[in-house]
């Protein structure tokens, strides 16, 4: 295990900010992992696992502990004899090489979830998703290393205690550390393109039956359309979570603003679109706080300018915050973790 000392985090986050965090190393496997953290356990050091950075924000003044990035790759798939394959992916793997693979190979279930940064290990954190479809409805376990036992225990979907773009993880921060996903996924599926974006995509089109590979290459293509570059500009994807509400709640911003779109959840609650809050309430975009800005194609987004700096992006985010309060009542919540030590 190589420890490296005072090591600028902004190059290893898609939002490009970050001071130096004191201590740093990449692990490669999960031996690797458990030195990493017992190393930061003995030092009474505060530590991080990170992936691919793409849910980040660091700290200007960086991280006062250790940054452990998850390296661990590897993928398999195994064909269960049913209608069914199994893949087992562990953490370090490139979420978009993974889902690019499952379409080749004819395996439903996450094509959906095409064009999204970051590793295989974030992906039951976040519980990720887009277009219809989430991550956790494939996931069938999550090997993790307890850090309260240092042992390797496998978490059953169940355990995960999945919701919106909610898990486990995110409330017992440190406690879990994901290795390995294990995926279900369908030889003979259902394409999930009731999504309004997908439909709309696909009647232009004049395609009524599309392929799995034809699904893939339409979210790329609104994906393109709607986020900035990641590789070319700073930033995190949408910053805040598409707030859930009670139905009557709903129905007294409905009728205030007749068109703000709402899918109705499985409680019966509703979940509104702060995309259309943010744009044609609060007519957020184009707002900006010194290098970071409200993107033009997409309200939910921010955007870093080189030089930007974290309290520029927590400035903006208050700010928007703030306009959605004062326009709807309602109390948004970021998407993106807030790392700081």
């Amino acid at each position: 295990m190589n420890i490296q000392e005072n090591i600028l985090i902004a190059p290893y986050t898609t939002f490009k900010i970050g001071g130096p965090a004191r201590f740093f190393c990449a692990v490669a496997t999960e031996d690797g992992l458990v030195e990493a953290v017992r190393y930061a356990k003995g030092e009474g050091l505060p530590f991080l696992v990170i992936g691919g950075g793409s849910n980040l924000l660091f700290s200007d003044s960086g991280y006062a502990g250790l940054i452990i990035k998850n390296e661990i790759m590897g993928r398999t798939f195994t064909d269960d004899g049913t209608l069914y394959s199994v893949v087992d992916a562990f953490a370090g793997e490139d979420w978009e090489n993974l889902v690019r693979e499952t379409v080749e190979k004819d395996l439903f279930g996450i094509e959906n979830l095409s064009a999204i940064p970051g590793k295989v290990g974030a992906s039951p954190v976040q519980n990720i998703g887009a277009y219809g479809a989430e991550v956790s409805k494939v996931i069938v376990s999550v090997r993790v290393l307890d850090t309260s036992t240092m042992q390797f225990v496998e978490l059953s979907q169940l355990d995960c205690k999945f919701s919106y773009r909610d898990s486990i993880f995110k409330h017992e921060k440190g406690h879990y550390i994901v290795t390995r996903v294990r995926f279900r996924l369908c030889k003979l599926g259902e394409l999930n393109i009731e999504y309004g974006a997908l439909q709309k995509y696909f009647v232009e089109k004049d395609m009524t039956k599309p392929s799995l590979k034809e699904v893939r290459d339409a979210v790329i293509e609104i994906r393109k359309s709607k986020l900035p570059d990641w590789t070319m500009w700073g930033t995190a994807g949408s910053y805040f979570k598409n707030p859930v509400i009670e139905a009557a709640r709903f129905a007294d911003l409905r009728s205030e603003y007749p068109e703000l779109p709402g899918f109705v959840e499985h409680d019966g609650r509703v979940k509104v679109s702060l995309g259309y809050i943010l744009d044609k309430i609060c007519n957020a975009k184009g707002l900006s706080v010194g290098n970071v800005s409200v993107y033009e194609k997409q309200a939910l987004v921010l955007v870093a300018k080189p030089g930007a700096t974290a309290t520029e992006v927590l400035n903006l985010a208050n700010e928007l915050m703030r306009l959605v309060k004062e326009k709807t009542g309602i109390v948004i919540e970021g998407e993106v973790e807030w790392a700081v030590a």
